[in-house]
């Protein structure tokens, strides 16, 4: 928990030490720090109104760093002698990178011809709770002759616009990385501003700016992420121009300047032959094989029962995707990556990889039968609908259920997302399992839980709620919400990832459905994965492919949400970002016409 804030600031600046142009602004710094909780400093940091939602899953990831300032001392030993004076603690003194570039830029020269140090500082608190633990980061900036630097000098004291707040990933990860960017940057208001590596500290930034005025008086709405570690895939990702310079029409992804067309497409056009190699990893149990380790070819080969020469080669593909790493020696062990397809780790995605390899990858074969005549592509392959087929098929259908359980790492930040009265009751309408279900009560214990799913779906989730803590407040009610009448009475209605499985008819069954059960004044709450105009991820767009080759169903903007729920009796609310490009979209029943 955060301590109380505390508006008592010890930084012991005498009068004597203020002629300094720097220190009043560092001063007010810490006046913020020190009289603000973390959560409070981060909801500053970005845009007004952000959903609490977005606050959550940040801080759930993130503890807070340090505040950051940027400084323009005549000497760096001026200002090292001065910082005792004014409450703080020297801790550290390092090269910058990330802030000497951007430095750079501003003035129109080489990297190397600015000097940049980076001043740790302490908050001892002299006392003071709320300063504990907190720290500072001053950005020195040596003299550069001429005069933008004398107007960049000007500018920064004037407008302190380098002036951010850092919070720090604890666990960090690749996939973590890129949740949070892309939950950051779902918010319209909130616009990527510079980020790299720093060698020297092996550490990782990426920095956000957000729209609004700012919190306070002085201090610009500025977000720092950080992370041990280099992570280019993600810095990629926040390299992509922000989406307000041309947010215009659909999305449009043309090539980034510099790349080769040829070697792009070709890339394209062979990514199938990676799908199949991930697959085939997975059902060899490479992974598991591995483990924690490392282990030469032929030790593989002989665990995974294959042929160690193809084998070998099969290992040098994925190690060239980052799903392997070699080693010196000709051994090979797992990457972050690669360990998702470890089957003994929570949100494994082994058998997401052999499904999407195998049963439905073969329904590509009818994708181009679908695009001309309309018709089911997997019904095409396969001879039956998809929920038929499973149905008869046994073993392909405990393989689908497994490979959809890796969207529980999504459900983990749906409770946060819910706004749940005081004992609310919670009915999850096709919740499956009770996967998702299970999580909400777990966060709200006083709520209740109704799951609402068919027979043969409900006997197998009465396992899983049996060894819940939360089996006494959850009631599973057998039924199929496209013929027979949904619980009435809930708060709040779940539809976790059932409309993409449909098309407008449907859908429009089952909401209608809705309608009728619940009360006026219950929402209905809608985790899916809404394709949003003029974004930058693709992954959307080839869900909605996949929902047109292997059901009847499709993704939809959140215009075609909103006329469909509209249809349906309902009122689009709110939309809340969740992890992998999913959202909760939150609606109520219209009120009925007099």
């Amino acid at each position: 928990m955060n301590p109380a804030p505390s508006t008592a600031v010890p930084t012991g600046i005498a009068p004597e030490h203020l002629s300094d142009p720097d220190a009043d602004r560092i001063r007010a710094l810490i006046d913020h720090v020190c009289g603000h909780g973390a959560a409070d400093i981060l909801r500053a940091a970005l845009p007004p109104g952000v959903p609490d939602a977005v606050v959550d899953m940040v801080s759930r990831h993130c503890r807070f760093d340090h505040a950051a300032l940027l400084v323009f001392p005549e000497r760096l030993g001026d200002l090292l002698d001065r910082l005792p004076h004014w409450g703080l603690r020297t801790t550290e003194v390092v090269p910058s990178t990330v802030v000497r570039d951007r430095i750079a830029e501003r003035l129109g020269l080489r990297a190397d011809s600015v000097e940049v140090h980076i001043v740790r500082c302490s908050l001892p608190g002299d006392g003071v709770a709320a300063c504990e633990g907190r720290n500072l980061e001053l950005f020195a900036v040596a003299p550069v002759p001429g005069a933008d630097f004398a107007r960049l000098r000007a500018e920064e004291r004037a407008r302190n616009g380098e002036t951010h707040f850092a919070f720090r990933v604890v666990e960090p990860t690749p996939v973590t990385l890129l949740d949070l960017h892309d939950l950051l940057v779902s918010r319209d208001e909130v616009l990527r501003d510079g980020g790299g590596f720093n060698p020297h500290e092996d550490t990782f930034v990426l920095y956000f700016r957000s729209t609004g005025e700012p919190a306070s008086d002085r201090w610009p709405r500025r977000l720092e992420i950080l992370a041990t570690g280099s992570y280019p895939e993600v810095l990629r990702r926040h390299a992509a121009p922000n989406p307000a310079a041309g947010r215009v029409g659909s999305p449009v992804h043309e090539d980034p300047p510099g790349e080769d067309p040829i070697r792009e497409m070709l890339h394209l056009v062979t990514g199938a032959w990676v799908t199949q190699a991930i697959g085939v990893a997975a059902r060899l149990g490479l992974a598991d094989h591995l483990g924690d380790g490392s282990r030469s070819v032929a030790a593989l080969a002989e665990a995974a029962g294959a042929e160690p020469d193809r084998l070998g080669r099969l290992l040098r593909l994925l190690a060239g995707h980052g799903v392997f790493r070699a080693e010196a020696d000709g051994h090979y062990r797992l990457t972050e990556r690669g360990a998702l397809l470890r089957t003994d780790r929570d949100g494994s995605l082994a058998a997401l990889a052999d499904l999407y390899s195998g049963l439905f990858f073969t329904s590509y074969l009818g994708l181009e039968h679908t695009v001309r005549t309309g018709e089911d592509a997997f019904t095409r392959v396969h001879g039956r609908e998809s929920f038929e087929y499973f149905a008869e098929h046994p073993d392909d259908a405990r393989l689908f259920r497994e490979a959809m359980a890796f969207g529980t790492i999504v459900f983990d930040a749906v409770p946060a997302a819910l706004d749940l009265p005081p004992a609310a009751t919670v009915v999850d309408v096709g919740g499956g399992d009770g996967e998702l279900l299970l999580r909400v009560l777990r966060e709200h214990p006083t709520a209740r839980g109704v799951l609402f799913e068919r027979g043969h779906v409900v006997d197998a989730a009465r396992e899983l709620l049996a060894a819940s803590a939360a089996k006494d407040r959850c009631d599973p009610v057998v039924g199929d919400f496209f013929v027979d009448p949904l619980p009435g009475g809930g708060d709040v209605y779940l539809l976790a990832r059932i409309l993409h499985d449909w098309a407008d008819a449907e859908c429009l069954v089952v909401l209608r459905a809705l309608a009728r059960a619940m009360p006026v004044d219950a929402r209905l709450a809608i985790v899916e994965r809404p394709i949003v105009e003029a974004g930058e991820s693709v992954l959307p767009l080839r869900f909605d492919i996949q929902m047109m080759t292997n059901a009847r169903g499709r993704e939809r903007t959140v215009a075609e949400y909103r006329a469909l729920l509209a249809e349906g009796g309902f009122e689009l609310l709110d939309l809340r970002p969740l992890p992998l490009d999913m959202a909760v979209l939150t609606a109520r029943p219209r009120p009925t016409q007099e």
